[in-house]
């Protein structure tokens, strides 16, 4: 689907939603418009808001394909030898083209895009503290969006190569007949920064609507990777300050830093009342047991990650577990039941995904943004403003607390290692490597021709997809693609 070509049309002064490109979305909030255009009422606002976070929530945005992605092009995961189901194969030997149908995210962040930017550009309701909310969280959203864009489909800002090849910006009212060039890298990050920091001078309530809906935290713990990112002149400071925000948050029944008394509940408990909506959510995906409402047995996440998925494919492999060690509440979220055997060596599941809740099968929200990074964006933060000491002190603290391994120095290498630990199986990894230009090796298990890939292999830049540059005059591919 074309970037423009998005969810709704606007005919004759009213404005409809429908869906693009899955069924999940045939029941409310989002499809159940007609909605008159202006918009007549906050609940209509909101409503509208609710529809950007099913888009993000669906099977080839946050609801998998993004946490997946950031696994599999990483040395995360390996895909077992024993699964002949080609889904996610081409991702996970690193052997795709321009051409690939795995890649279908990024049609789905600019849908929520879109629908953010029609809460934002709105102008028929007052300004009230409901409204301004509102709109601060359609920013934040909308940051979200253009953030994993660029992440995914542009170089690192700090790779000094390519950077007039950012992504397409669209913030103004949806046209179909636009047909929108790639910004600068520069261009991207710059809006970025100013839709999160204009959410936070607009947004009274701290406390969201439950952890479905972003919050003024959720805007500084981005604006914190967000600078880690970019890293141009004094973004460093700005990035240990926010994260320093994040963690004086701590501490309140809305965010907290999760113990280590109850960190493997927080991921496995079947009860929704203990692993949903808990203080160290900052923002999860919401899934009900509404057929509409959660990816299903096809692409749910547990699916792919767990011992009793449907698919059961994405491993874990032994040297990874054994960098746990025993007294590590983290590696208790490991399970060698019904592993493959064919794998040599074998690999493990993880728990982080159930299939089963106290909701039903598929219908466990999944986390995106945790209390938890603000404390290792700090630690990363510390270590390119060149306080090492304080970086160890902080590195060796948090590992403490989780029962891992301590550091005799906080080099970028180790204070990944412990980011690896904390956010395996959350998309974390390729983010990570690539904002600090580092490559990685698949030691064991590789099934592919790719084994080993360098910080500048174009792996690191999805190419921009063959639809997209077949529609749209405008678009460029990135030249390593072409």
């Amino acid at each position: 689907m074309k970037l423009q070509t998005i969810f709704f049309s606007i005919l004759v002064g009213t404005l409809s939603i429908i869906s693009c490109s899955e069924n999940r979305l045939e029941e409310s909030p989002v499809d159940q418009f007609p909605l008159e255009s202006p918009l007549t009422s906050e609940s209509d606002m909101l409503y509208l808001l609710n529809g950007v976070y099913d888009q993000y929530s669906t099977a080839a945005g946050f609801g998998t394909d993004i946490l997946v992605f950031g696994d599999l092009i990483s040395d995360n995961v390996f895909i077992t030898s024993q699964n002949t189901d080609v889904a996610y194969r081409t991702t996970g030997f690193l052997n795709w083209s321009p051409d690939v149908s795995d890649f279908g995210m990024l049609d789905d962040l600019y849908d929520g895009i879109v629908l953010a930017n029609a809460v934002i550009n709105d102008q028929s309701l007052a300004e009230t503290p409901t409204v301004l909310n509102y709109k601060g969280e359609a920013r934040i959203a909308r940051a979200i969006g253009y953030f994993y864009a660029v992440s995914f489909y542009s170089p690192n800002p700090t790779a000094g190569v390519n950077q007039e090849y950012g992504v397409p910006l669209n913030v103004g009212i949806y046209n179909p007949d636009n047909n929108l060039p790639r910004a600068s890298v520069a261009e991207v990050y710059d809006l970025i920064i100013s839709d999160l920091t204009s959410a936070l001078s607009m947004m009274t309530s701290e406390v969201p609507l439950n952890k479905g809906h972003l919050s003024p935290t959720a805007a500084r713990l981005l604006l914190s990777r967000v600078y880690l990112t970019r890293g141009a002149a004094g973004d460093y400071q700005k990035a240990l300050d926010y994260a320093n925000q994040v963690i004086n948050s701590a501490g309140s029944n809305t965010f907290d830093f999760v113990s280590k008394t109850n960190y493997v509940n927080y991921f496995t408990s079947s009860d929704i009342a203990i692993s949903e909506n808990q203080p160290e959510t900052v923002w999860e995906i919401n899934m009900t047991s509404t057929p509409s409402e959660n990816t299903s047995v096809n692409n749910s996440l547990s699916s792919f990650y767990a011992s009793n998925g449907s698919k059961k494919r994405f491993l874990f492999t032994q040297n990874f577990y054994s960098s746990f060690p025993s007294t590590d509440v983290r590696r208790s979220l490991f399970t060698s039941s019904a592993v493959p055997t064919q794998d040599n060596p074998t690999g493990l599941w993880t728990r982080k995904y159930i299939r089963l809740t106290s909701e039903g099968n598929f219908t466990q929200n999944v986390k995106i943004l945790r209390m938890s990074e603000a404390y290792l964006n700090k630690i990363e933060a510390l270590n390119k403003l060149g306080n090492l000491t304080a970086a160890l002190t902080e590195l060796n603290s948090f590992a403490t607390k989780r029962g891992g391994s301590t550091y005799t120095s906080a080099s970028i290498e180790n204070i990944l290692t412990e980011r690896r630990k904390e956010f395996f199986a959350e998309g974390q990894r390729f983010f990570d490597l690539k904002r600090n230009n580092l490559g990685f090796s698949k030691i064991t298990n590789c099934y592919s021709s790719i084994c080993d890939v360098p910080a500048n292999s174009r792996l690191f830049i999805i190419p921009m997809p063959l639809r997209e540059m077949n529609i749209n005059p405008n678009m460029t591919q990135y030249p390593d693609w072409k």
